[in-house]
């Protein structure tokens, strides 16, 4: 589980040819759309921030293991209100990526898995931190209309966290997760926070 980890530092300002902030958008990559093809090509150009290198797994590992996994909706973060047009634009304005995963199995996170979807592979890039994308991108509306687009059955979100990874934390809380009282070890032992919020279903 060592791919669920996201991060909250900042960042040093916007890379080269960025936008200003504006709506943020969350764009499933599951999708056969010149969109989704943009903002992929634009996911498998990132790098992890440097608070996340060696407790996080990169995008080239986490979106074909997405693919590969029809429980797996991968989603690219957009600071833009209308669809990418070109690949120059996707790489400015691709703010970050993350997985939902409708398959929960184990009762060490949640009491009834069958009603969770986990949010991993989450992160914001350097140039997209301390502006708020995270922190929009994990509150409702946008990540709770994708919940509820992918897993209708769902009405609780789970994610994991380094325990290390304070900046994280304040950002999931500011997003509305709670820590559950309870800690997850990923693959190589390290312990997790397991923290979750209800999904807000739009009227």
């Amino acid at each position: 589980m060592d791919d669920r980890r996201p991060t909250g530092r900042r960042g040093h300002g916007p890379h080269e040819g960025a936008v200003a902030p504006g709506p943020v958008r969350l764009v499933r990559l599951d999708r056969d759309t010149p969109e989704a093809a943009l903002l992929r090509q634009a996911v498998l150009r990132h790098r992890l921030p440097p608070g996340q290198r060696g407790l996080a797994k990169p995008p080239v590992a986490t979106l074909p293991a997405a693919d590969a996994d029809p429980a797996r909706v991968p989603f690219a973060v957009r600071v833009l209100a209308s669809p990418v047009s070109d690949a120059a634009q996707a790489r400015s304005v691709c703010a970050g990526f993350g997985v939902l995963d409708r398959a929960v199995h184990t009762r060490d996170l949640v009491p009834d898995p069958d009603r969770a979807v986990l949010l991993r592979a989450f992160y914001v890039t350097t140039a997209w931190q301390g502006r708020g994308v995270g922190r929009t991108a994990c509150s409702p509306p946008a990540l709770d209309r994708l919940v509820t687009e992918v897993a209708p059955h769902a009405d609780t979100l789970v994610l994991c966290v380094n325990e290390a990874n304070h900046a994280a934390v304040r950002v999931y809380r500011r997003a509305g997760f709670s820590f559950t009282g309870h800690r997850h070890l990923d693959e190589v032992g390290r312990p997790q926070l397991v923290m979750t919020r209800p999904v807000v279903v739009s009227p």
